[in-house]
């Protein structure tokens, strides 16, 4: 994508003539390779390449977004051109600039040899029979918006999904497991760590029962739990939301900070520039137990300008705000002191998914499987299960003791919302919950 970006902003020029105009074209590439394996060997193998230039024009609440194929010049006239005709504007043809036009660059090279080896060793020794859906993916993303300097930003990450069977105590059982990452050099470790965690000998569990319980989150699970509670309501165009209207209200214990925070790059959520090319900041959601700030991309932006949490799904759709890197900060607690003041409940460290229903006010987290607390002591493991409640009396049962060690949760990977899915992780210190509502999973 080597765009000349002096033409584009004179070709955006008169849609952004007029107070609160914005004017964006945007390009993307996207490769990624996925190997389908089964039992130590590469069943099915395929790469997916897409290149797209989009275009948005917003005032005033109206906004018109284009999508065309490709991310030569050519696909950026085109596109500029059918949003200038839809926008009223002038639509006289756009004669091509030669300066700094070509082709795009060829797809990068994906590591097709060196990742699948390290996998073949991974899988021999900790997960021998399993059904593993491994994906590594490149995005390259431009943004040129009038007014606006030009942004280049790259992202490499590593997903791994899917089933294996581990040699448990009551017998051979089948697992759930995912891993998502930033391919980088310690990955490689972090993944192996991972199998042999989630391959280790467990009881058999018995089913959960409906009723309340007290819960203590742990091994970073806790990520997810406030990725659907405070995250999403928190996103600039998430309405009707109950936090909302709850600008620097105390809704939990001093003792809580949470930040969505997409600068963190040894998260999968994380980025340099966000999809309009703004360089992101840290964002509070809550601090000190207050409600802090919304999630905000250029479009819903308010005096101090976007946050930087402007996403995009793929090259034919319109950036959104929406949620990056869920970050708890670490308290003073240990482990065993959290497992004394549960009591009796359940210590659960991995959840399979969650979802908020925002209008009513209400999520839903499904566990795969936690440990039973009785008189402050480990006992039997139930599950599966889900956790339930409503978002305001969960935050207001969280106890004002924090675990002190935060950990990453690489489970958390991919989030969908509308239909769009998005790259999103956290990291949490373990959390005490009192009376969450806990069914069995269906």
């Amino acid at each position: 994508m080597d765009w000349d970006e002096t033409a584009i902003q004179r070709w955006l020029e008169p849609l952004a003539s007029r107070p609160g105009e914005l004017a964006e074209v945007f390009g993307e590439s996207l490769w990624e390779l996925t190997l389908e394996w089964r039992d130590g060997a590469v069943r099915e193998a395929g790469l997916r390449q897409e290149e797209g230039t989009g275009a948005r024009w917003r005032h005033a609440g109206s906004e018109q977004f284009v999508f065309v194929a490709g991310t030569e010049e050519a696909s950026v006239r085109e596109a500029v051109r059918a949003l200038r005709a839809a926008a009223g504007r002038d639509t006289l043809p756009i004669r091509p600039s030669r300066a700094g036009a070509s082709l795009p660059d060829g797809p990068p090279s994906l590591d097709q040899d060196r990742w699948p080896r390290r996998l073949s060793a991974a899988f021999a020794r900790h997960a021998p029979r399993h059904r593993f859906r491994w994906r590594i993916r490149e995005t390259e993303r431009r943004v040129v918006a009038a007014g606006q300097p030009a942004s280049v930003a790259r992202r490499r990450l590593l997903s791994l999904e899917g089933r294996f069977t581990a040699a448990s105590r009551p017998g051979d059982e089948e697992r759930d497991f995912s891993f998502h990452a930033p391919d980088a050099d310690a990955t490689a470790a972090e993944l192996k760590a991972a199998l042999i965690a989630a391959g280790a000998a467990r009881d058999r569990a018995v089913p959960a029962l409906a009723g309340e319980s007290d819960v203590v989150l742990a091994e970073g699970s806790a990520a997810v739990l406030f990725h659907e509670i405070l995250a999403h309501p928190l996103e600039a165009d998430a309405d009707p939301s109950p936090l909302s209207a709850l600008p620097d209200a105390r809704v939990a214990v001093s003792e809580l900070e949470v930040h969505d925070d997409p600068r963190r790059l040894d998260l999968f959520g994380g980025y340099e520039r966000d999809d309009e090319g703004t360089a992101p900041r840290a964002v509070r959601l809550v601090h000190s137990g207050r409600i802090g700030s919304r999630l905000t991309d250029r479009a819903h932006a308010g005096p101090q300008g976007s946050t930087g949490h402007g996403r995009r799904a793929g090259p034919a759709e319109p950036p959104l705000p929406r949620s990056s890197n869920l970050v708890v900060a670490a308290g003073s607690a240990t482990a065993e002191e959290l497992l004394r003041r549960l009591g009796n409940g359940l210590w659960i460290e991995e959840f399979r998914g969650g979802s908020v229903d925002l209008a009513g006010g209400t999520f839903r987290v499904a566990f795969p499987r936690a440990r039973r607390v009785r008189r402050g002591r480990f006992a039997d493991e139930v599950g599966p299960g889900v956790l339930a409640g409503e978002l305001l009396p969960a935050l207001e049962n969280i106890e004002p003791v924090v675990g002190r060690d935060v950990r990453v949760c690489r489970s958390l990977g991919w989030c969908a919302r509308g239909g769009q899915v998005i790259p999103v992780q956290g990291a949490a210190p373990d959390i005490l919950i009192r009376r969450l509502a806990v069914r069995p999973a269906l």
